[in-house]
Order: structure tokens, then sequence, then C-alpha cells
């Protein structure tokens, strides 16, 4: 028998508030970069990267803009990752990469964020909903600890939205890692299989899917879409009337 669906659970940045992969695609735009070439840099040294230690509370922000702008910069390792993205995503392998790269972290960092200050106000009001009708709800955020515009959202979100508000930064696990949605779990008192959650990452929605969650993907200017499938998960399984959502 399949569980019915108890909470629902939300990534904060490119869910409930504007992506900062707007911010991030607008500066390689601006310096000539290939799509996603500071994503794949980002994502290279998996967890060992400044912008993952960062965000489980590990370094403070000028160790984190200085480490990362180095790692920004490595054009070798970059560009290495780079083909190996563009051989996985089958590519133009003709693509001309950079032989030298000027990308300020704190530059972008601070672009990053500016932009996820934006609440998705659909998705804001899905949560508000929720609340209403019976569902427990929390963010489950990769965020910044130190970081004045992670404070203020918390400030924002967390007694007005939700239930829980989970962060990589107090807790000292991030996305991907299994544990950290477990811990989510847990806070709420639901099984992983009562539970929906939504990311714009791909590879956080895997993790949370092995884990027997229900997964909905939150794609730039689709939002509205993300929603309709949470109301029709809920419509099918969940615990509470979902008619007023």
């Amino acid at each position: 028998m399949v569980d019915k669906i108890r909470a629902v659970v939300f990534d904060i940045g490119g869910v409930v508030v504007k992506s900062p992969f707007i911010a991030i695609s607008a500066y390689e735009r601006q310096h000539g970069l290939p799509a996603n070439y500071i994503n794949v840099a980002l994502s290279k040294l998996g967890g060992s990267g400044a912008f993952q230690k960062y965000e489980r509370g590990e370094i403070s922000y000028d160790a984190f803009v200085s480490e990362w702008t180095r790692e920004l910069n490595d054009v070798v390792g970059n560009n290495a990752a780079y083909r190996k993205y563009i051989e996985r995503r089958s590519l133009d392998q003709h693509m001309i990469l950079p032989n030298k790269t000027n990308i300020d972290g704190h530059e972008l960092f601070t672009k990053m964020m500016e932009v996820a200050r934006e609440p998705n106000e659909n998705v804001v009001e899905l949560v508000r909903g929720l609340r209403q009708v019976g569902y427990k709800t929390a963010a489950l955020t990769n965020n910044f600890q130190n970081d004045s515009t992670s404070g203020a959202m918390r400030n924002w979100l967390f007694n007005p939205l939700f239930d829980e508000f989970v962060e990589s930064s107090v807790v000292g696990l991030r996305k991907p890692d299994p544990k950290f949605y477990l811990h989510a779990c847990n806070k709420l008192g639901v099984r992983p299989s009562e539970a929906v959650f939504l990311d714009d990452i791909a590879m956080n929605l895997r993790a949370a899917k092995n884990l027997g969650m229900a997964v909905v993907q939150v794609r730039i200017g689709r939002e509205d879409e993300a929603i309709d499938e949470v109301r029709a998960i809920l419509g099918s399984r969940g615990a509470f009337s979902s008619a007023r959502l």
C-alpha cells in the first residue's frame, strides 16, 4: 500500500525564491563564458569545494570568497571539467573555452543573493495553503549561516510559512547527503515515503527519490507547472483535502 502524503518539503533558492542560477547565467553572458561554465566549476570538486564548505558552515565568508575565487579561476581544471560536461550532454565539441578568466567570487555571490531575495509568490501561496489544510511543511536549504540574505530569509520565512526550517549551515549537512533529508523528515515526524520534496536541482531530487520521497522539479519560469504537479500528487495520495490549494 502506498503511504499517504502528510508533509511537503521545499528547497528555498530556485523554489520559494528566485533562482541564484539566474544571476550566474547573467554573469556568464556578461563575461563571455560558455553557458553553465560557472555551474560546472562550482560542482567539479564535489563536497570539498569552497561553496559546499561554506554551506555546511565550515569556513568564514572571507575564507570562502578567497578560496572560491581561486577555484572559479582554475582554468585548467574548469576547462577539463567542462569538456566532460560537453561530452555527457552531447554538446558542440568545438566550443571555444577560455584560456584565462577573471571571475570575482564576492561580486558573483552578491549578485546571486540579490536575485534570491525575490519570492516566487505562487509558491509562497502554495505553502500557506498547505498548512491551512493540515499538511506539515519544511524548508530544506543549502544556505550560509553568516550571510545577511540568509538571515533575512529566515526571519521572513520561518514562522509565517514553515513548521521547520532546516539549514545546511546549522546542521552541518547539505543536499544531496541522504542524512540531511532524513533529518528534515525526523523534525517533521514523517517517513520519507510520506513527503513530497521540491527542488530545482536534479541531483538533489534523485537523492530524495532514492529515500522514497515523491519529488517535483521546479524549473526557472515554470513554477506553476511544479505547483500543479504537487496538487496532482496530493490529489491522489494526500492525507488531507487539497481542494482549496
